[in-house]
């Protein structure tokens, strides 16, 4: 009897130990490894330039968080903010907002404050620099006083009660859900003073950056047989560190982006299970996925952005051997911009040419040339672009009403070759005198097939046309001070020559900020471009769009478009100020972009955002152990 009482117990001893080890986590177990595809290459994390950048913004959306989020159902939802109030006096004219923000922290475990907040906002409305978000936020008092070097930033009104207290005054009564909105975009995410300020290329690797989302960049390499970069848990993100579990508000340990395979290669490694998540489909094997992946409206247009300042060149077959070869840039009446510079002077002989693209016929002509049906066929995850304003986009205060749907099709979608032609016949230009190229990232696929499509439109047109590819460079500064090439650094000239300007033609993805359309029209107006002023003079000259349009017919109706305060009746005025710029075409939309994404079984629980595609923070890959790295 002893012996089986004996036996019982060391039954249930043994019970209660496996149970106790398999509720346990081993203490080396960090979480999974998820390797996949997530975007392009991106070479700089800074969320003030995040809509220049597609793939940008989706490394983004993981590492840094907002005060508010607008979900995948387009719900505007608290993340960063506990909790807000609204407070007003019409008798003194006194309207303010204040957040009271949650307890989380930076990645290096410093507490995310107020303060953080005041600074990004202040930062985006610098009167010298360009941030185009910054119409986001000019609902603030003295905003556009600031923007516009009337008022100093101090002025602005936004202020840190407290470590955890924000206070926003408004210049007046305000529609409140608008403005929240407006700051669900990631443009406007806190940042730590002392870290933006330390060095220009302060979000280009993971040691001088830190970031307030569910995950860090921990490293990155850009040489060619290991590229990838590695985004880890931020063991501070929404955690107590003495109570809570180092993967209670973050599931996975890491994610590793792997950059290093061709395109059969990546989707091979897909099909074998070894990577889980492609968000970037490669444009060669689209065709094959395109009936199984998940696809989204990703709020951006494919544009061609024309700089109305430039001088188009006339051609000569040695000036257009120098523009095919990636030598020159653009020209003004100052000289060729070379490659690489943001002053430059001239580098051959015969600048002669005309500001053909400040003629809205030429402009008009451009656009009719393109077949936006083929180019879309051709991208497979597009739709042919019939405004600027791309689907997903809300018409008035939320997503059950789509403003692409209300204002129908702007554009036609085919090309026009006769009136296209006509339309150049009016402006009175000889498309055959000129020569000009097209900008455009090296290191985008889909873009550069684009640029080749437009390219041969414009060929047909009778213009010169030639494709500057631009790729990355390596990071002098950096390399002056370690005297080594830098494995984790780059700089994406593309993107740095197109806010200078330095472009003739430049193929961007025109992002709206947020699901409002004003965030996606505003910029194209003077006092709303939020670009940045010369501060060294007293002219104080408001800047326009950078690609110099400037109507002084829009500018009046994007003042309309901010004075009213009726939803709907601010909802038509934006229709119209669309309207205009069909009319005048100074950026010209090609396609609205999709979001393509494929997800293997093993990995579930994929959120989303409504601006971005996938978030990973309690994403469970099954059997994760088996890929953990034998190194670890």
């Amino acid at each position: 009897m002893a012996k089986r009482v004996l036996a019982l117990a060391l039954c249930i001893i043994m019970i209660a130990s496996a149970l106790v080890g398999c509720a346990k986590k081993d203490e080396n177990d960090k979480g999974a490894y998820v390797y996949m595809y997530l975007t392009d290459m991106v070479y700089d994390l800074d969320p003030a330039h995040a809509y220049e950048n597609e793939s940008a913004l989706r490394i983004i959306s993981l590492v840094f968080d907002n005060l508010f989020v607008l979900d995948e159902n387009g719900k505007v939802k608290k993340s960063l903010a506990k909790s807000y109030k609204i407070s007003e006096n019409e008798q003194l004219g006194e309207y303010k907002m204040t957040i009271e923000l949650k307890d989380t922290s930076w990645t290096d475990g410093i507490a995310v404050s107020a303060n953080d907040v005041v600074y990004a906002w202040k930062r985006i409305m610098t009167v010298e620099d360009s941030y185009e978000a910054a119409s986001l936020l000019f609902d603030i008092k003295n905003a556009r006083a600031v923007k516009e070097g009337d008022a100093t930033i101090d002025d602005l009104g936004i202020y840190a009660l407290n470590e955890k207290t924000l206070e926003i005054i408004f210049e007046e009564k305000i529609d409140y859900d608008q403005f929240l909105l407006n700051i669900t975009s990631y443009a406007l995410v806190p940042l730590r003073e002392e870290i933006v300020t330390r060095s220009y290329d302060w979000a280009k690797k993971g040691s001088t950056m830190v970031s307030s989302g569910p995950f860090r960049l921990r490293s990155v390499s850009y040489e060619e047989e290991d590229a990838q970069m590695v985004l880890e848990r931020n063991s501070y993100y929404f955690r107590d560190l003495k109570k809570d579990d180092v993967d209670k508000s973050v599931t996975p340990y890491r994610i590793i982006i792997d950059y290093s395979k061709t395109d059969d290669e990546i989707m091979a490694a897909y099909e074998a299970g070894e990577i889980f998540y492609v968000g970037d489909i490669p444009l060669s094997v689209r065709g094959d996925y395109k009936d199984v992946a998940e696809i989204t409206d990703a709020l951006s247009t494919h544009t061609y952005v024309l700089n109305h300042d430039a001088v188009i060149r006339y051609y000569n077959a040695e000036g257009f051997e120098a523009l095919s070869s990636n030598e020159i840039l653009f020209s003004t009446d100052k000289g060729q911009i070379a490659k690489g510079m943001v002053e430059g002077v001239p580098l051959v002989e015969g600048t002669d040419g005309d500001k053909i693209f400040a003629d809205a016929d030429v402009r008009k002509a451009l656009s009719l040339a393109i077949d936006r049906e083929a180019i879309a066929e051709a991208v497979v995850f597009a739709k042919a672009a019939t405004g600027l304003v791309p689907y997903g986009v809300f018409d008035a205060d939320s997503a059950k009403k789509s403003f692409r749907e209300i204002g129908g099709e702007l554009i036609k979608t085919s090309a026009d070759m006769t009136a296209a032609k006509a339309a150049l016949a009016e402006s009175g230009v000889d498309a055959s005198k000129y020569m000009f190229a097209i900008s455009v990232a090296s290191y985008d696929d889909v873009h550069m097939k684009i640029a080749e499509m437009v390219q041969a439109a414009w060929e047909e047109l009778g213009f010169h046309v030639a494709i500057n590819a631009i790729d990355v460079i390596t990071n002098d500064d950096i390399l002056e001070m370690i005297e080594d090439v830098p494995r984790d650094i780059k700089d994406d000239e593309f993107a740095e020559s197109f806010r200078a300007g330095a472009f003739e033609v430049a193929a961007v993805d025109y992002h709206a900020f947020s699901a409002d359309a004003y965030s996606a029209l505003a910029r194209l107006a003077k006092a709303f471009s939020g670009q940045g002023m010369d501060m060294t003079n007293t002219d104080y000259i408001l800047s326009p769009h950078v690609s110099g349009y400037d109507s002084e017919d829009y500018n009046e109706k994007m003042e309309e478009v901010f004075k009213e305060k009726n939803i709907a009746a601010r909802a038509t005025l934006l229709h119209e100020a669309e309207e205009m710029i069909i009319e005048d075409m100074p950026i010209i939309p090609i396609c609205f972009n999709q979001n393509a994404v494929l997800i293997r079984e093993e990995l579930s629980k994929v959120k989303a955002t409504y601006y971005c595609p996938a978030i990973f923070t309690k994403a469970k890959l099954k059997d994760y152990e088996l890929y953990v790295p034998v190194e670890e």
